[in-house]
């Protein structure tokens, strides 16, 4: 989630651009060529952003792309949808 709080301005175009019926969140992951090149993305959805987010990066990775963003979180297994710890 501290990804996207970093793209206010991004964010702000995209829930304009939808009449405010777009609500983006973490979890989606772009997909590159080595040259950086963005060739797609990856959405995931189920357990919580971060979690979702980690998957989306490992099976680009495994697919032989680079992901954007690159790496995870390094807390992404601490977060849960309980609320919990």
């Amino acid at each position: 989630m501290e990804r996207l709080g970093g793209r206010p301005s991004f964010l702000g175009a995209l829930a304009n651009t939808a009449d405010g019926k777009f609500i983006p969140v973490a979890g989606s992951v772009l997909v590159n060529e080595s040259d950086g090149f963005t060739i797609g993305a990856v959405g995931i959805s189920g357990d919580t952003s971060e979690k979702d987010e980690y998957c989306a990066v490992g099976g680009i990775k495994l697919a032989g792309y680079a992901s954007e963003p690159a790496e995870v979180d390094p807390i992404w297994g601490n977060s849960n949808l309980s609320g919990s710890k």
